[in-house]
């Protein structure tokens, strides 16, 4: 029996976290289950994960959050750039840090293309 982890890392936003949750979906419902484990978690900060809703399609889906490291949602298209390079500045740090307390070992990142520290 093989178990794997994969970490899925989507820019904070709707319309990259819904399509990373369809793909992390997709992925699980075609993996044979009787021979192998594999996983997948989703990091999001904690903000985001009180938006969506939490409850995957899979039972191998999960999430970890990140603290709060970002603007709040509601005010970040008053000053775009500010947010885009805390994304890209900000995110990193707890992220590896999550990485580190995590049990399985990470055999795959999936990270969206648009944040450079994945």
């Amino acid at each position: 029996m093989t178990t794997n982890q994969v970490v899925v890392v989507p820019y904070p936003g709707r319309g990259h976290i819904n399509p990373m949750l369809n793909l992390c979906n997709l992925l699980s419902s075609g993996i044979n289950h009787k021979h192998n484990h594999t996983f997948f978690t989703i990091v999001i900060t904690k903000e985001w994960l009180g938006l969506i809703n939490p409850e995957p399609d899979q039972i191998n889906i999960w999430f970890v959050t990140i603290p709060n490291v970002l603007p709040c949602e509601r005010n970040r298209g008053s000053d775009m750039l500010a947010f885009l390079t805390t994304v890209n500045t900000k995110m990193g740090d707890p992220f590896e840090e999550m990485l580190d307390k995590m049990e399985v070992p990470v055999k795959l990142i999936i990270a969206d293309a648009t944040m450079n520290w994945p």
